[in-house]
Formats: structure tokens, C-alpha cells, sequence
């Protein structure tokens, strides 16, 4: 009986023995996280109260990167009148800045985190033959979009991914 006994205890311990050797089980959690962009417009402006032709009103919208990451910006400037616009002289465009086909003005470099463009422009001006009584208000909206910099080499790139390839 005792011999039954101790060959059940060893048939018993090979047997864990046995399945230990021949189990294994382990866990890894892999955490993955979207990096977030976000970015906002700042400016400097002095509108005036009573405009007069010729007056230049300054105006300096740029973009700071509130993101992590390095990101891509574009920007896009719409009147909201088109006679507020044909009031104006052109806005000057600061060389950073290049505007393409689709009416966006791309900034040329990635913005680290924490950094600012340089400004889009620095003024609107009036046109100095305009008649005071005909100068009508308007507004000069400027949009902004950005994307990450991560595994593009241009804004135009990044961008086109982010429009579904369109260029």
C-alpha cells in the first residue's frame, strides 16, 4: 500500500512537473497613444475707429504650436466683403509664407513644440484714392490647419496626405 502510495505521489509530481515545464504564460499591455496636434492663432491688431484712405492698420496673425509633436501649418485668409477687399492694397506676404493652388498660404518650416511662425503678414492697408464716406466695414478672417511632421519632409506633402493625396 505504501509503494501504491508513493507511486501515486510521483506519478503526480511528473505529472506537474511535466506541465510546468511544458506551459508557459505571460502578459505584456502595450499601451499606444495618438499624439495630439493642436495649434492656435495669435495676433497683433489696432483697428481703427474711424478709417481713413491710405491708413494702414495693423494687423499680425501667426500660429503657435500647442502640441508635443512638430507640425505642419497652413493658413487661409478670407475678406468677408468682397468690396472690403477691393479697398485694401494686396497683403504682404512674409517670405516664409508661400501660397498655393488651393488658396492656403503653407508655412515653409515644422514648427517645434512651443514655437510660432513668424507673422502672415504685418498690416492691411487702405487704398489712398478711396472716398472716406464709401469706406465700408468688413472683416479679415484667418483660418488656421495643421498636420504632423512626423514622416514628411514638406507641408505640401503633409497636407496632401491629409487631403487624401490631392496635391
Amino acid at each position: 500500500m505504501i509503494l501504491f502510495v508513493l507511486g501515486c505521489m510521483t506519478a503526480l509530481g511528473t505529472g506537474a512537473v511535466t506541465y510546468a515545464y511544458l506551459t508557459d504564460d505571460d502578459v505584456k499591455q502595450n499601451e499606444i497613444r495618438a499624439a495630439e496636434n493642436k495649434v492656435h492663432i495669435e495676433e497683433e491688431f489696432d483697428p481703427p475707429e474711424d478709417p481713413e484712405p491710405g491708413e494702414v492698420i495693423v494687423k499680425k496673425p501667426w500660429v503657435v504650436n500647442d502640441s508635443k509633436v512638430p507640425v505642419y501649418v497652413r493658413i487661409r485668409v478670407c475678406f468677408t466683403d468682397s468690396r472690403g477687399e477691393a479697398q485694401c492694397e494686396p497683403l504682404q506676404i512674409h517670405r516664409k509664407w508661400r501660397q498655393k493652388e488651393d488658396g492656403y498660404y503653407y508655412y515653409e518650416d515644422a514648427l517645434a513644440a512651443g514655437e510660432k511662425t513668424e507673422p502672415l503678414f504685418e498690416k492691411i492697408q487702405l487704398k489712398p484714392d478711396l472716398i472716406k464716406e464709401e469706406i465700408c466695414p468688413f472683416d479679415l478672417l484667418v483660418y488656421t490647419e495643421s498636420v504632423q511632421a512626423y514622416g514628411f519632409t514638406s507641408a505640401e506633402t503633409a497636407f496632401a496626405a491629409l487631403d487624401g493625396g490631392k496635391a
